[in-house]
């Protein structure tokens, strides 16, 4: 729940999240928000939010969202995720090198395509998605994954990428995240945060 922890300190009204583990979502749920869908995205369509948030009364249709963010799982995108994969799978099947050197053959790096679906079906003002930085380096059919990304979400969006270092915003820990952002065309074009002169926090400093 972090991604949504600073999106509702930053005013945000978070009105849905959906979550497939059920423990991970116990714990969104005590700390963000009783608006936890313990869902496997892959089945849980948005369609059927859709349903159930004009259902509750949450959400009118045709009432603008401001924003969709979210973090689809991402081991096949770094680097010790790739080696992992690409291990088991020669063991089992040495004909598979090649599908597993394009790793988009496991099925959770698949998870961004649900994303997109969920982009498309609602139409918001803007969105987010973050990923490991190793998937700024990794190609699909030649092609940066990070291009193949940016286009899946359509000419309705415009979506530029970068990689940010969370100790460069005030956290205690050097983590590397590439944060992809969609403007909706005929929307102000939202930028990435600026990197100024930052005093970096330790851990020691925190504790």
């Amino acid at each position: 729940g972090g991604l949504s922890l600073g999106l509702k300190e930053a005013g945000f009204d978070i009105i849905a999240a959906v979550e497939y583990d059920k423990n991970a979502g116990k714990t969104y749920e005590h700390n963000i928000g009783a608006h936890t869908k313990i869902k496997d995205l892959t089945k849980y369509k948005p369609g059927k939010l859709e349903k159930e948030l004009i259902k509750s009364k949450i959400w009118v249709k045709g009432d603008d969202l401001d924003l969709i963010a979210g973090g689809p799982p991402c081991p096949g995108f770094s680097l010790i995720g790739r080696s992992k994969m690409y291990g088991t799978a020669r063991l089992e099947n040495k004909k598979l090198k090649k599908e597993v050197h394009r790793f988009i053959a496991h099925p959770k790096n698949k998870l961004f395509k649900e994303f997109v679906n969920y982009v498309k079906h609602f139409n918001p003002k803007y969105f987010i998605m973050e990923n490991v930085q190793g998937m700024a380096s990794y190609e699909l059919d030649d092609e940066p994954i990070v291009e193949v990304i940016k286009r899946s979400f359509g000419e309705n969006y415009n979506v530029e990428s970068d990689i940010l270092d969370a100790s460069d915003f005030g956290v205690p820990q050097q983590r590397k995240r590439i944060i992809f952002i969609g403007t909706r065309e005929g929307m102000e074009p939202a930028d990435h945060p600026y990197v100024g002169q930052v005093t970096k926090i330790t851990a020691l400093d925190a504790i």
